[in-house]
């Protein structure tokens, strides 16, 4: 009996461990890839946006830089509690040449609404909205919300949740593609 239960004890702290191991695990986050083919995509900066801050932003004036995207709803609370951390990620990187941006849901959503969400949460970060509702249908998950780190070739990692583990793998992507400050 005692060997019974000194075996259980070590197979369920064993799989305690190698949970644990998963959830901290940054190599679960790749480069974001098409579900049938699993070839790698690439953000598509044709997709027409309406600029918030500045009605003549396009969402092409990003190509070919480091970006951080932030997509979400101005009303969501999850959205409105992560956007802080998000926004301070993008500040602590800027001086490396990330660029970082917000993108809201377009649909039933209006311009007030986002305006009220810069006002209120001090955005500082240039803003448009998915106004023809391109960019959610192929990128978003049906949730908000959700942050994108896009390689200056386009490639993008996507990150469905702002836990610290995402954070932390979005840092050692950037600390390992952008130059250190002098």
């Amino acid at each position: 009996m005692f060997a019974f239960l000194t075996r259980s004890l070590s197979i369920l702290a064993l799989s305690a461990s190698f949970a644990a191991a998963q959830y901290n695990d940054t190599s679960a986050y790749k480069l974001h890839a098409d579900s049938v083919s699993g070839k790698t995509i690439k953000m598509d900066f044709s997709k027409t946006m309406t600029g918030i801050n500045d009605p003549g932003m396009l969402f092409e004036h990003f190509s070919g830089t480091p970006l951080l995207i932030y997509y979400f709803s101005p009303k969501c609370v999850h959205c409105q509690h992560h956007f802080p951390s998000y926004q301070t990620l993008v500040k602590e990187y800027e001086p490396r040449g990330l660029k970082g941006i917000g993108i809201a849901l377009g649909g039933y959503i209006k311009k007030n609404d986002i305006r009220l969400f810069i006002d209120q949460h001090k955005v500082s970060i240039p803003v448009l909205q998915d106004s023809e509702m391109q960019f959610g249908p192929t990128y978003g998950t049906g949730y908000v919300p959700v942050a994108f780190l896009v390689l200056p070739d386009g490639t993008f990692y996507r990150y469905e949740q702002m836990k610290p583990e995402a954070i932390n793998h979005m840092k050692a992507v950037l600390d390992k593609i952008l130059p250190e400050t002098k």
